[in-house]
């Protein structure tokens, strides 16, 4: 299971006071779901915020006043720890909604570990170089994936052709 560093655990403290969820997502979330088997300094995260001005406002500030170094990014906040983490906190993502919620599991307190098909998701909207070898690396994998669903969310995400695409390049199933 997902060791929770002591200073992880105080910036999920936060998300906690203010009612948020905090989702891992990225490498460590599909290791913990055995789908990848290589290790990655950062820890990613998305928080259940309504809007990306949160946590650049009264998060950033609380995180702050608590010892945190806080850069804001284009897609959230870059935390730094004094115990050397890397905490990538990413605002709710294009498919977070209810059924990304429910078919999350609860892994610590407020923090949860999404779907195998919303991680797939996430990573496709990503796509960067890490993203896509990833993503070859899991969809090799797809014997534990559920396609209806995995479908369904990448229409909903409206990234079917490029999921299709990278698909075909990889000589795996298409939707």
């Amino acid at each position: 299971m997902f060791e929770v560093p002591k200073e992880f655990e105080e910036l999920l403290k936060v998300f906690e006071e203010f009612n948020y969820y905090a989702y891992l997502i990225g490498a460590r979330a599909l290791i913990l779901h055995d789908l990848l088997h290589r290790t990655t300094k950062d820890i990613d995260i998305m928080v259940s915020v309504s809007d990306v001005k949160e946590l650049r406002g009264k998060i950033a500030e609380t995180l702050r006043k608590r010892g945190f170094n806080v850069q804001w990014r284009v897609w959230g906040l870059l935390v730094k720890t004094s115990g050397g983490y890397e905490i990538d906190v990413n605002g709710p993502l294009l498919i977070y909604d209810k059924e990304f919620h429910e078919f999350s599991k609860q892994i610590y307190g407020n923090l949860y570990l999404p779907s195998v098909e919303d991680l797939i998701v996430t990573k496709l909207m990503a796509f960067g170089r890490r993203d896509y070898e990833d993503l070859k690396d899991v969809l090799g994998k797809a014997e534990g994936i559920d396609y209806n669903r995995l479908c369904k969310r990448i229409r909903e995400a409206g990234l079917l052709k490029e999921f299709n695409k990278l698909s075909k390049r990889l000589g795996v199933r298409q939707c």
